[in-house]
């Protein structure tokens, strides 16, 4: 993981998300973590839509390039848990 400055968030990848960074070229995978380190520096930024996970937390999806990201932030741990990626 990236050295993150303190009192900022850092993103956090579920196993699926980094299973399926397996199977994007490299320059996506690069583009995808790009991605992922902006939504970590803008923790409170909503997503364009959103829906509740299993334990009822907003999850909020997001298009870039080629696709959609879905997050959400834990403000008690200043992490952004990325929980899957798929193509648009």
């Amino acid at each position: 993981m990236s050295h993150v400055r303190p009192g900022a968030y850092r993103y956090v990848v579920e196993e699926r998300v980094m299973e399926a960074l397996r199977f994007v070229s490299e320059e996506e995978q690069d583009f995808l973590v790009a991605y992922f380190r902006l939504l970590a520096s803008r923790p409170h930024t909503e997503g364009a839509a959103w829906r509740l996970d299993d334990a009822g937390r907003k999850n909020f999806a997001d298009t870039t390039g080629p696709f959609t990201v879905v997050h959400w932030a834990d403000h008690a741990l200043r992490e952004v848990r990325i929980v899957e990626f798929m193509r648009s």
